[in-house]
């Protein structure tokens, strides 16, 4: 390993600055309802406990965008995350609450 490639990772590591946390959509839903979130042409899902949720991407009937359906099974809260690799994503807090009443 030569002496500039220390140097080279430095500042590769200094020119891409500080990593961000993705800011996420609040959504909150009850048992039993869904809700729908447009997440533009971000593909695939991975949430954090499908216990909570049950989720699934669905491209638009134009299928100009994609759409996160998103239903209620348990109280409680969970992310989700519609977008996986390279592409857009869209991070989503989900808060599912029993039913008033």
């Amino acid at each position: 390993m030569s002496r500039t490639s220390p140097l080279l990772l430095l500042l590769a590591a200094l020119l891409a600055g500080p990593a961000r946390a993705q800011a996420s959509q609040q959504v909150e839903i009850e048992v039993g309802h869904s809700a729908q979130i447009n997440v533009g042409q971000a593909s695939g899902l991975n949430c954090d406990d499908l216990s909570v949720v049950s989720a699934k991407v669905v491209t638009s009937k134009d299928k100009k965008h994609n759409t996160l359906v998103l239903k209620g099974l348990a109280a409680g809260s969970t992310y989700c995350r519609a977008g996986t690799g390279l592409g857009a994503t869209v991070l989503i807090h989900v808060t599912v609450t029993e039913p008033e009443g």
